[in-house]
């Protein structure tokens, strides 16, 4: 090696070193530097949160509204962060603060909810108020609490049929797409055909429709509906369970060509995945332990897909053979493992869950924020996905033992769940 490489060399690691040694005193700068980068992107979104879900009753700047609690206080912003976390998911029990947490039946997902607790510990309630107002959300003042909208949502509710007759129309045209055509939810949308949804006022669901869902692929509908169409489609999310559903389209389609037998096209397109008799496989659930799925439902399941089961075209199942297939499903396959019970047995089973269940779940298996999800769904709830997390609990619940709920009472208590999601 010449003297001039081994200068070269010399020349060379000294830089390495000195490079090195700059690195190292600039990381603790270049860490402060991306958190402060991701602070300031949480907060702005949080920001977008806050104005949609909680500016109504707890003010544009945090101070409270009413009998609401001021968020702009030193006691707030030094709680936990799992703290905030579960009051905020989960909801406060005996208050009007409901759960947020999409695990508790609500629509937000925990980067969103976490969002909005950098903002509430590390936001400037002073610039959080004129972000609120810039958006357009003022909660004293705003378009939820319009005399205008109040008008004409009153208007609508005296005249109930017709209202939710045109809220169907709006929905499936618009919404169904994202949100199933009943609101069951799809990988795209929350489920809206929920106690969660109903429960909320027609103001909260106006700020929604409004004013969007930062963060997903809901989008803001403050210009394209007009105070008429807003109040009919908010009427139908609050009032899901009674004439909408009654009043959903049925697909009417011309069966009368199809010569294979719908247990033939099951066996074919289902039962490798699903099991002959609808007990499910490794990488398919159960199909008997849930009792009959509407026709709709069903058809936009097999249409779109969802996690590892594959969306099936028109060009391999057309509509008339995919309409026999499911009759067929719906008489021999879903709810056969279930028992059928009679009135007797099913106030029977009534009493069993209000004296084992209801005190967590709620009376209609509707949920509570404090204690325990909903149990009554759209679609419903496995028996075996029940009776499972019965038996073992949760990371949040213990399990119950046989010698508390049998097993033929528990039994008993999911057949009366799924007669009230029916």
């Amino acid at each position: 090696m010449t003297r001039s490489m081994k200068w070269l060399g010399l020349l060379a690691t000294t830089a390495i070193m000195v490079l090195l040694a700059f690195n190292i005193w600039r990381e603790p700068a270049r860490q402060t530097e991306a958190q402060h980068t991701y602070r300031a992107t949480a907060i702005a979104d949080g920001t977008t949160l806050y104005a949609l879900y909680c500016a109504t009753c707890h003010g544009a700047a945090g101070e409270g509204l009413n009998s609401y609690p001021a968020l702009d206080q030193t006691f707030v912003r030094q709680q936990a962060i799992e703290v905030l976390y579960k009051l905020v998911a989960r909801g406060h029990y005996g208050t009007d603060m409901v759960a947020f947490g999409l695990q508790d039946g609500g629509l937000l997902n925990r980067a969103q909810i976490e969002n909005i607790i950098t903002m509430i510990q590390h936001g400037s309630w002073e610039t959080i108020s004129e972000q609120v107002l810039a958006i357009g959300f003022n909660p004293s003042q705003s378009a939820t609490n319009s005399d205008d909208f109040r008008t004409v949502y009153t208007a609508a509710e005296g005249n109930s049929i017709q209202t939710l007759e045109k809220g169907r129309g709006i929905f499936a045209s618009v919404c169904a797409e994202c949100h199933g055509p009943n609101g069951e939810g799809t990988a795209d949308a929350p489920m809206l055909n929920s106690i969660y949804v109903q429960t909320m006022s027609a103001d909260q669901l106006l700020s929604i429709i409004n004013f969007g869902v930062s963060g997903t692929k809901m989008d803001t509908f403050r210009e394209r509906f007009t105070l008429d169409e807003k109040a009919a489609l908010i009427y139908l999310l609050q009032n899901w369970n009674g004439v909408a559903v009654a009043i959903a389209p049925s697909p009417t389609i011309d069966t009368s060509g199809v010569t294979v037998s719908g247990q033939v096209l099951f066996e074919k397109w289902c039962a490798p995945c699903h099991g002959v008799h609808g007990e499910g496989g490794s990488i398919a659930p159960q199909l008997n332990d849930v009792p009959p799925l509407s026709t709709e439902f069903i058809m936009t399941r097999v249409r779109t897909g969802k996690n590892a089961m594959p969306p099936f075209p028109l060009t391999d199942l057309p509509d008339p053979e995919l309409m026999v297939l499911i009759a067929y499903a719906q008489s021999n396959i879903f709810g056969s493992s279930l028992p059928t019970l009679t009135e007797a047995e099913l106030a029977s089973a009534a009493t069993l869950y209000q004296q084992q269940c209801a005190a967590c779940h709620g009376l209609q298996g509707e949920g509570t924020a404090e204690q325990g999800p909903p149990l009554v769904k759209t679609p419903p709830l496995h028996a075996n996905y029940i009776s499972y997390f019965t038996r073992f609990g949760s990371a949040n619940t213990p399990g119950i033992p046989a010698n508390m709920v049998s097993d033929h009472d528990l039994q008993m208590i999911v057949a009366y769940l799924h007669s009230l999601g029916n």
